[in-house]
């Protein structure tokens, strides 16, 4: 029960887990306005914003992965 990663891994956790990532991705798009926005200096917001693109990249390809591999991920070895 407090083992989040033996397997086999429930798929509503998995289910939870892609959630989870792609609500980051979403807040990760929605802070890009505010940086490009912000009072900050030109590097600061070039920086920033690659950093955030990553991000929202990055977390939906995990969103992705996990619900692909939901399966393989939720089965006994």
């Amino acid at each position: 029960m407090l083992n989040l990663f033996k397997r086999p891994i429930e798929v509503e956790t998995l289910e939870a887990w892609a959630k989870m990532v792609e609500d980051i991705a979403k807040v990760a798009i929605l802070a890009v306005p505010v940086i490009i926005f912000g009072q900050n200096g030109i590097l600061f917001k070039i920086m920033s914003s690659l950093t955030l693109m990553f991000v929202i990249y990055a977390t939906l390809v995990a969103g992705k992965l996990l619900r692909k591999h939901k399966s393989q991920l939720s089965k006994e070895d």
